[in-house]
């Protein structure tokens, strides 16, 4: 039987930051897909009943109809989810709209995000709503392993689900996932079905469970789009959209079970950006230390940092103390006794240098990956 997935966003604009989000700051007009839209689509569809259905980003909850939108597709699924950006949490303020979805699928791309909405986090988990995902979503071309694995562990802390793949519906190309993680030593197992449309396995990081999503690159994928301008089409990532007063229960069946025109890419040739910092007198900091100050940042511990990344951690602390001892500065302090037992946090003067190295990978990233491919930028 084909896994059939109705997909739709109400809303063409976000207050949002997620890095490589085609929808980041957007400056659209904030049309928001009108209820009459929805109901014609529901109507057309008569008897058919979809497998899922996946409200998209961007941010679903600046539309005020909703929740009556939740309620009218309801009408034709099995399975709702709400793709929200992580900040958005506390936008939900009707309890109705999580007692009518399956799960609250909460969208971020760094671990920056994830901690400064964390509290946000613990108050909707509060109120008692099990089903809620983390979507760590890859923001750019280039795949930073490191944040993943953060997020990954910052997910498992409040035993959240964690679904791991590309933004939503935002490129043609397919990101292979399977082979990074196996790489890394984590168990990964063969694809066991579909979910939001992706084809789903399953990746044990810590003997923890999350879900790779990749997309199918056959052309029997039985999608429906809805887009917030009330046309819909086969796919999100298709140029051709039929009106919705152009609709009818034959159209819509002939796109749903239409061969899909996007042929996906399983991979593309990108650079590969690797940063170290160098003082004047020629003393280094590679790039992979700074990563790992990166890591330990979020978890607060040496050997967990070293295991997420895969490193060895008597070599790694050899490293550090060595670089410590060119620079004449400290980079680690290890806290022992009390409540902060066992704990390896970072100096001032490490949180200055790596805020330093953010700020140039962010601006080397941006400046790649832009609109119009060129690099433009400066240091100072």
């Amino acid at each position: 039987m084909v896994w059939k997935t109705l997909i739709v966003r109400v809303t063409d604009s976000c207050d949002g930051n997620c890095y490589g989000c085609l929808w980041r700051k957007s400056k659209a007009s904030g049309f928001m897909l009108p209820i009459t839209v929805v109901n014609n689509v529901v109507l057309c569809l008569k008897d058919f009943t979809f497998d899922e259905t996946v409200i998209l980003c961007p941010d679903p909850l600046n539309n005020p109809k909703i929740l009556d939108i939740i309620l009218l597709l309801k009408k034709v699924t099995k399975k709702m989810y709400l793709f929200i950006p992580m900040h958005s949490i506390s936008k939900i303020r009707n309890k109705r709209i999580l007692e009518n979805i399956d799960e609250l699928v909460l969208v971020t791309t760094t671990p920056e995000d994830f901690k400064v909405n964390e509290e946000k986090l613990k108050i909707i988990l509060s109120q008692g709503f099990s089903n809620t995902v983390l979507y760590v979503a890859i923001g750019s071309h280039i795949i930073n392993m490191n944040n993943i694995l953060s997020l990954v562990n910052m997910g498992k802390e409040y035993g959240l689900k964690i679904r791991i793949g590309e933004i939503p519906y935002s490129t043609t190309l397919t990101l292979d996932l399977k082979p990074m993680f196996a790489k890394k030593g984590y168990t990964v197992g063969f694809s066991y079905g579909i979910l939001y449309g992706y084809i789903a396995s399953t990746a044990f990081i810590g003997n923890y469970p999350a879900v790779i999503l990749a997309k199918p690159l056959s052309g029997e994928c039985r999608k429906l789009f809805i887009d917030p301008y009330g046309k819909v089409s086969k796919c999100p990532l298709q140029d051709f959209q039929i009106k919705v007063e152009d609709i009818n229960p034959s159209t819509l069946r002939s796109l749903i079970f239409s061969e899909c025109p996007i042929r996906c890419r399983r991979f593309e040739l990108i650079p590969k950006i690797e940063i170290s910092l160098v003082t004047p007198d020629g003393k280094e900091i590679p790039s992979e230390i700074l990563s790992l100050l990166e890591v330990i940042s979020h978890v607060n511990s040496l050997r967990a940092a070293c295991s997420i990344m895969g490193f060895p951690p008597s070599t790694y602390l050899e490293k550090v103390r060595k670089i410590e001892k060119d620079l004449g500065i400290k980079l680690l302090v290890s806290k022992k006794g009390g409540r902060e037992k066992g704990i390896t946090v970072l100096t001032d003067e490490a949180r200055r240098i790596l805020r330093m190295y953010r700020e140039i990978r962010d601006m080397i990233s941006e400046s790649l990956y832009s609109e119009k491919g060129i690099m433009r930028f400066k240091l100072g």
